[in-house]
């Protein structure tokens, strides 16, 4: 079973954006980005993958991040995620967004109000 975080709250800074994590049950400190996305259609979400140690760790993007995960793609900011005093960044965000988007965009295989919500959001 994959271990999930969820982001409570962002905060943008001049260096970029911080997705923040208020608490979870388990310790960060040695976390990789994988540079890898997957998307959760079920719950309207963006899914960054992390490795700590031998476990995977999901990074739940809900709906309520996706403006600003739109800003940082439009801006080329890097994104971060910040769980107490571990910062890290989410290396690859935009890359494996756009990917994401671009498959979504008109594919009913996510699901209609996935399709409908994510073309809402990032169209340009």
């Amino acid at each position: 079973m994959q271990k999930k975080i969820y982001i409570d709250s962002v905060e943008k800074k001049e260096d970029g954006i911080y997705l923040i994590v208020q608490s979870h049950s388990f310790s960060l400190e040695n976390a990789k980005a994988k540079r890898y996305m997957l998307v959760d259609s079920d719950h309207l979400s963006f899914i960054y993958i992390m490795e700590v140690g031998d476990e995977f760790v999901y990074v739940v993007m809900p709906q309520h991040v996706w403006p600003n995960l739109k800003e940082a793609m439009l801006t080329n900011i890097p994104v971060f995620l910040k769980s107490n005093e571990v910062v890290i960044e989410l290396e690859g965000m935009k890359e494996e967004l756009t990917y994401l988007i671009g498959n979504i965009k008109g594919n009913a295989n996510y699901g209609d109000e996935m399709e409908k919500a994510v073309t809402e959001m990032f169209s340009v």
